[in-house]
């Protein structure tokens, strides 16, 4: 189990998808320069067959059913492989379980979808999926190509209006205009290292994962876990 560090009581458990070993998440020493804990998870995941391994928080966590009208601010740290091979279109990195149409949303690509998600798309780009507690809509957030084989860091600021993603403390240009007000979260489950189609797990994310944080406001890039001036 991984505690959770700032002592909210959202620890996380293991769970391997499908068939896998349990090499498919493993203790890594890598980690990036600005990480607050120098170490990081390495996850094993792919397609055919799918695999990986998940961190869930419990079925009674605090976060499961936060819905973060005044805003939110999620980090974490990923690595790709190099070179990174297969296919891993469409990993998520993290998100809730459940679907959004449990939500009563219908606007959206998919009533299948989880409600909030952060994944990796062929490309690889980041794609961040948000169905908010207030709209029916799904304002994502798209990046640039990310590096492989380095450490990237990740930051998604909701202001309580509008969702904005920064890579290495830099702010993309395709995020949404739409307006967003907190997260369409069930009360299911937070997840590290997948994303859910129809409440079943697919593939895992491949690479490596660093310190991960939820914080219920807007952080400015200066108060990032890799801050920015």
């Amino acid at each position: 189990m991984a505690r959770d560090l700032s002592g909210h009581g959202n620890d996380l458990r293991v769970r391997l998808l499908h068939d896998s070993a349990s090499k498919a998440l493993t203790w890594s020493g890598d980690h990036h320069r600005e990480q607050p804990a120098h170490a990081s998870l390495r996850v094993d995941g792919g397609k055919s067959p799918d695999r990986g391994a998940i961190l869930t928080t419990s079925a009674q966590a605090p976060l499961n059913s936060l819905t973060f009208t005044s805003g939110f601010t999620i980090e974490t740290f990923i690595k790709l492989p190099e070179p990174f091979e297969g296919d891993h279109a469409w990993m998520g990195i993290l998100s809730w379980e459940g679907r959004n149409g449990d939500a009563g949303k219908t606007t959206g690509w998919s009533t299948e979808e989880p409600t909030c998600s952060l994944n990796v798309t062929p490309e690889p780009f980041l794609q961040f999926v948000l169905y908010p507690h207030v709209q029916d809509a799904d304002p994502t957030s798209w990046s640039h190509a990310l590096p492989v084989g380095r450490w990237t860091h990740i930051a998604v600021v909701n202001n309580g209006h509008r969702t904005v993603m920064y890579v290495d403390g830099s702010k993309i240009a395709r995020n949404p205009s739409q307006s967003a007000t907190g997260i369409a979260t069930l009360g299911k489950p937070f997840v590290i290292g997948g994303t859910q189609f129809a409440e079943q797990f697919g593939q895992g994310f491949c690479g490596w994962i660093g310190d991960t944080r939820i914080v219920n406001r807007a952080l400015a890039p200066k108060d990032f876990m890799a801050p920015s001036a």
